[in-house]
């Protein structure tokens, strides 16, 4: 029994530093696109990655003409 909590609590404890590790790779990509440190990628920032240049009306779901964090997250997961 003690073996199965610690197999578990191990597994747990895997899935949370992965999911960590996870969301700060997405905010370092995103805060290296954002090159005037503003919060937002505007298109032509989006234009240094091919996929977010080509998707960027479908990305900004608020039609703001700019990329939040919570809409580059969305995206990319």
């Amino acid at each position: 029994m003690n073996n199965r909590i610690l197999v578990t609590s191990s597994l747990l404890a895997l899935s949370l530093l992965a999911a960590n590790a996870y969301a700060m790779d997405v905010h370092a990509t995103f805060n290296e696109l954002d090159k005037d440190s503003n919060g937002t990628l505007s298109e032509a920032e989006a234009g240094e990655d091919a996929v977010l240049h080509e998707n960027f009306s479908q990305i900004d779901t608020n039609q703001d003409g700019q990329l939040s964090l919570n809409e580059f997250k969305q995206f990319i997961q």
